[in-house]
Formats: structure tokens, C-alpha cells, sequence
């Protein structure tokens, strides 16, 4: 694409300095330069007085970004091209992309971490549902109230510390090989915004756990011990 035509029509990028023609991806995606940053697109080897020969494969137009213009630049593609498919709309830069795709992540990670609480919250009072009369042993033989409930917190607050370190770790190893074997980016350290949402799970979580001591006092009564 000339660069005189590119510089008008931000949205898809910028060429190089000195550059008067830029090779740019079909998908406008695979620029090299990473995601938070405005495509600085490589010069091509073709002259400016060759590029009218090239076939065109794709046809960028600009609007104002209004509906109508919007539609009417639809309209004109679909019927000049009408093999093609619908033409794909592109709202900003591709940096734009990577940050709905971030928001979407974020999303799914609160998901996550609700379903996840609630089948915690779940587990932790099956546990205690299924052990209450040995429990309620234990506590006629003079086991303190505080040392059942920290046998409890252990044997779930532990695992699940462990099972969050090890998914980060995969999550992070996995999003790495991604970049790197599809889109040829290394992966940059998450925002501050990842790291609360992580400890704020971890928090609601123990927060869960924390939530089923009272279960805990009341079905380990004397009553529970008691044979039928």
C-alpha cells in the first residue's frame, strides 16, 4: 500500500521512516510491534510506479464513522465485490482488539471465580455434612471447636492456594506459547488489574471457607454423637 494513501487512514497503521511503500498483512493483525502500539507497518521492496500492476486483495475505505457512512461504504463494497462476503468493519487500531479480547478475558476470569466459590462453598459443606459425626467424636472427646475449624481451612484453603498458583503458571505458560507460535509476540507482564482479580478470588474464596464454620458448630453437637 502507499504510504500517502496509508497516512490517510490512521486506524490500520503507519508506515516506516523514509518508506513510500508498506507491506501490510491481510489480516491487519501481524505487525510485530505489540499490542499496546500503533502498527509501524515494514517497507516493501515495490516502487510507488509498480504498485498500480499489483492485483489488489483488499480495498480499505475510510468514513467518519457514522451509521449511514458506515452502510453506504457496505453497500458500494457488496455490490462491487459481491463474492467477497460482508466487509469487515475495523474501529480504531488493532491495539483496540487486543483490548476487547483483555476486557473479554477479565470477564471470564470473574465468571470462573464465582462458579468456582459456589462449588467450594458446596464441597466444603458436603465434607462437613458427610463428617459430622466423627467430628462431633472428636469434640466430646475435648477436641476445641478452633482445632476443627482449622483442620477444615487447611485441608481446603491449601489445595486451593496450590491449584491457583499452578493454573496462573499454565494460563500465563499457555498464553505465552500462543503469541509466540501465532501471532509472533512475546507475552507482556498482565496489568495490576490481573493480579487483584486473582487475589480478590483467592480472598472470596477463603472468604467461602471461612463461611462454613458456622455449619460446623452447629451439626458437631453432643446430639450428633449420640447413637441411634
Amino acid at each position: 500500500m502507499s504510504c500517502a494513501q496509508l497516512a490517510r487512514i490512521p486506524a490500520v497503521g503507519r508506515c516506516r521512516a523514509g518508506a513510500a511503500v508498506a507491506a501490510i498483512t491481510v489480516y491487519l493483525g501481524e505487525t510485530g510491534t505489540g499490542a499496546s502500539q500503533t502498527p509501524v507497518w515494514p517497507a516493501t521492496g515495490v516502487s510507488p510506479q509498480r504498485l498500480p500492476r499489483i492485483p489488489v486483495e483488499t480495498v480499505l475505505v475510510r468514513t467518519n464513522g457514522s451509521l449511514s457512512a458506515i452502510e453506504r461504504a457496505r453497500t458500494e463494497l457488496e455490490t462491487a465485490f459481491p463474492y467477497l462476503g460482508p466487509p469487515a468493519i475495523l474501529s480504531g487500531s488493532p491495539a483496540s482488539s487486543y483490548a476487547e479480547l483483555q476486557r473479554l478475558s477479565e470477564v471470564v476470569i470473574m465468571a470462573s471465580l464465582i462458579i468456582a466459590g459456589c462449588s467450594l462453598a458446596v464441597s466444603v459443606a458436603g465434607g462437613l455434612t458427610d463428617r459430622k459425626r466423627p467430628f462431633s467424636l472428636l469434640r466430646l472427646a475435648g477436641a476445641p471447636l478452633g482445632t476443627l475449624r482449622r483442620v477444615v481451612a487447611l485441608e481446603s484453603a491449601v489445595p486451593l492456594v496450590v491449584v491457583a498458583l499452578l493454573s496462573v503458571g499454565a494460563g500465563l505458560l499457555a498464553s505465552d506459547l500462543f503469541l509466540r507460535s501465532e501471532l509472533s509476540e512475546s507475552l507482556q507482564p498482565p496489568g495490576t488489574a490481573y493480579y487483584v482479580i486473582v487475589l480478590a478470588g483467592l480472598a472470596v474464596s477463603l472468604g467461602v471457607i471461612a463461611a462454613t464454620f458456622p455449619l460446623l458448630d452447629r451439626i458437631t453437637g453432643p446430639e450428633v454423637a449420640r447413637n441411634e
